[in-house]
């Protein structure tokens, strides 16, 4: 991608920097950071680029861009954070549709919480991205390197997301379900996966990161078309993609003064470009005439292909722009798009930029959607009812959220038993608070990740093991629950204070003297849920694995080829041995729609690497 940091933004920095007050003032200092109590001298961005090495994540991101605002105020001489002058808005906005809500986050003075998360999604992305580095292969064209670049970086796209859009149940309409809008792209990589739309959202966000210039393609009335436009076969009733397709139809990078267009659900590149395609798109017949052909476009439609820029809204901010620069030396991370420049690099016709001013899920905005307010984002809901709990819920196999048949009727205590299941499931999972596994995954921590995943299998297996020691603990289990439900009876009943306090503290007891059948009640349900899923996820790390060692392969010449040879063939041998492993595990998640076709797709490849000569 374009790197230029707009030239607004230089000219606001200096400015701000020689108006500073402060000739003469001693150096801002603190309690050191290292837990001694000595007070250290402030340097603020030096300080927010090692923290944030320590603290990627979101929390890390959120405090460090907090001590960053107050050393800033602190430390005069230091380089101030860039200001968006109404002109730059106003020059920026007849570029890329801006609503009143967009304006304001560029013209914030200081770092904020949707900065906190903006910083997180990038790091998160370039950690995925420098994961896929591979040294050009001997020969290869600035063109052919990047292209190759992107290539691999939608191989993985489509191996870390399968197909599966988000629905959720409509209240009151058993059996009906909803679309559910895009997520942004690491929640779509936390989760694994997705919708064809999600996929483009996330192979745009490592683009950025790659350096590379991506960008979306469909009809020209795409520009104004929300992301959840819904499209129609030919019949005009059965919708495309089974829900909301978006409006486009292609994912595309530039590569030189053409684009080399993917299409997200076959997971493949196009055989052609796109100014190849808009120049012939007969050519293509066969392409657009297969049945993998989920998109629906049609070769007459392929006529009118149009790139579209899209980006997200804070990489615009000029305050981000010195966010990139000031870090760069303590922990590079692209941040900033020069929206002019980027544009500018494709070809004639220029493409548009995507970020219809009313749709709250397009590419620009998504994050700060999908986020709720504390967290830096705009979702004013109720926990319980926000975006993000909807999200984490939906992940949650349907079997943890069942009442154990014990328990019906009892709503306190079946409450409270569903809620330790899904608990259990949960930080085993999806925990926020720390990397989940696949997260790791996805950074390239390979070996982070096996070890918490062999892990996960021992605890679930305990539970397994547990299960088979105690077959005959469900006549003490039957009792346990009729006994709770007595005593929640005896709750509800009691008259005084007193009465109730010694009731609740009866139901605590209960609880806490028959620990071990609570447990059994739990690994009923999450044992064999939990050690399938570290067993599928423990697959998906010794391949992502393989994967690696493949491409340096495919890019390796003379001996080191020799060697590589030999190093693929034991990581597919490790990954293979790992699908098969889970294939005996499958059954429990045979409900997980496009898991089974994906992990198919994923065993097939690495069988046919592991035995190829």
């Amino acid at each position: 991608m374009n790197r230029v940091v707009p030239a607004l933004a230089l000219v606001a920095a200096t400015a701000a920097v020689a108006l500073l007050p402060g000739c003469g003032r001693p150096p801002a200092t603190r309690k050191s950071d290292d837990g001694d109590g000595a007070a250290a001298v402030v340097r603020p961005w030096e300080a927010a680029g090692k923290r944030l090495r320590k603290e990627p994540d979101a929390a890390g991101t959120k405090t460090a861009l907090a001590l960053l605002n107050t050393d800033l105020q602190a430390a005069p001489d230091a380089p101030r954070p860039a200001a968006a002058t109404p002109e730059a808005l106003a020059a920026l906005a007849a570029l890329v549709p801006l609503n009143d809500a967009d304006q304001a986050v560029l013209r914030e003075p200081s770092y904020t919480v949707g900065d906190a998360a903006y910083l997180a999604e990038c790091l998160f992305l370039r950690d995925a991205a420098r994961s896929l580095e591979v040294p050009p292969k001997a020969g290869a064209t600035a063109d052919q390197a990047a292209a190759a670049a992107a290539d691999r970086a939608f191989a993985w796209v489509c191996r870390s997301i399968y197909l599966n859009a988000w629905t959720a149940p409509v209240p009151g309409q058993p059996g009906v379900r909803q679309a559910m809008p895009p997520v942004p792209p690491t929640y779509a990589l936390r989760r694994g996966y997705g919708s064809g739309l999600e996929r483009m959202y996330v192979f745009l966000a490592v683009l950025q990161q790659m350096g590379l210039d991506g960008c979306l393609v469909g009809p020209p009335e795409a520009k104004d078309r929300p992301a959840m436009f819904a499209a129609f076969a030919a019949d005009k009733k059965s919708l495309l993609t089974g829900t909301p397709r978006g409006p486009f139809w292609a994912v595309g990078v530039r590569v030189g003064g053409d684009v080399r267009l993917y299409d997200p659900w076959r997971g493949v590149p196009f055989p052609a470009t796109l100014a190849a395609l808009k120049a012939n798109p007969d050519a293509q017949k066969a392409w657009f005439e297969a049945k993998e052909n989920a998109s629906g476009v049609t070769a007459e439609e392929a006529k009118g292909a149009t790139a579209f820029l899209a980006v997200p809204v804070p990489a615009l901010a000029p305050r981000i722009a010195t966010l990139e620069q000031q870090l760069k030396g303590e922990l590079p991370v692209r941040l900033a798009v020069d929206a002019a420049a980027l544009r500018n690099a494709f070809a004639e016709p220029k493409p548009a930029y995507w970020n219809p001013p009313g749709d709250p899920f397009a590419y620009g905005r998504v994050l700060r959607t999908f986020l709720p307010v504390d967290e830096g984002g705009t979702d004013r809901n109720p926990p319980g009812g926000r975006l993000t709990d909807q999200y984490t819920r939906s992940q949650l196999p349907s079997e943890v959220l069942t009442i154990p048949a014990e328990l019906r009727g009892n709503d306190e205590a079946a409450e409270r038993v569903r809620a330790l299941m899904a608990q259990s499931y949960a930080v085993a999972f999806f925990n926020p608070s720390n990397p989940n596994p696949r997260e790791r995954i996805e950074r390239g921590q390979f070996q982070d990740a096996a070890v918490d995943l062999v892990a996960k299998q021992d605890q679930f297996g305990h539970g397994l093991e547990r299960l088979r020691n105690n077959q005959r603990a469900e006549p003490e289990i039957r009792a346990w629950a009729e006994a709770a439900r007595e005593l929640y009876d005896q709750q509800g009943l009691a008259a005084t204070p007193d009465a109730r306090q010694a009731a609740a503290a009866a139901v605590e007891d209960h609880w806490k003297r028959n620990g071990q059948l609570v447990q059994l009640m739990i690994d009923r349900v999450t044992a064999e849920l939990g050690h399938a899923e570290a067993t599928f996820l423990l697959a998906l790390c010794k391949h992502e694995q393989a994967e690696r060692v493949q491409a340096r392969l495919e890019a390796a010449t003379g001996p080191e080829a020799e060697l590589l040879k030999r190093d693929a063939t034991d990581a597919w041998k490790a990954a293979l041995g790992e699908w098969q492993t889970y294939a005996e595990r499958a059954a429990v998640q045979a409900r997980y729609p496009g898991r089974a076709d994906h992990v198919k797709a994923l065993a097939a490849r690495a069988e046919a690497l592991a035995n190829a000569k």
